[in-house]
């Protein structure tokens, strides 16, 4: 969605553009970065300061972005990383190589959101 080059790296699959994207998003007053602790480790955040802008999405794009918020917003980054740790591009990727995104087509069914329709002929 934003455009951004993934790699393998040891929590899972990290943007290597995303300090970029963030730093002009703050330049531009789209987000806040805000600092702060959970139990004892380091925490940052990026906060939205304006609602987002949906109308460049589809319908079933939207529909597959709350899916899947319902379904992982309740986990924490240890079992977010975990779970990212089981798919496919995770798994067919060396380490600190970049995730191919032609990978993203050949997922198992817990991590593919494609609805296929079988042929009735």
């Amino acid at each position: 969605m934003i455009g951004a080059t993934y790699i393998k790296n040891r929590y899972g699959p990290t943007p290597i553009e995303f300090q970029k994207i963030a730093d002009k998003m703050i330049k531009d007053e789209e987000i806040i970065k805000v600092e702060s602790s959970y139990f004892e480790y380091p925490q940052t955040k990026y906060l939205p300061l304006r609602k987002a802008d949906l109308s460049k999405l589809k319908a079933n794009e939207i529909e597959v972005i709350n899916d899947t918020l319902n379904r992982l917003s309740e986990i924490n980054a240890a079992q977010i990383s975990e779970y990212s740790h089981n798919d496919v591009p995770w798994l067919t990727t060396k380490d600190q190589d970049i995730i191919e995104y032609e990978s993203v087509f050949y997922r198992t069914p817990p991590y593919s959101v494609r609805e296929y329709v079988e042929d009735i002929s």
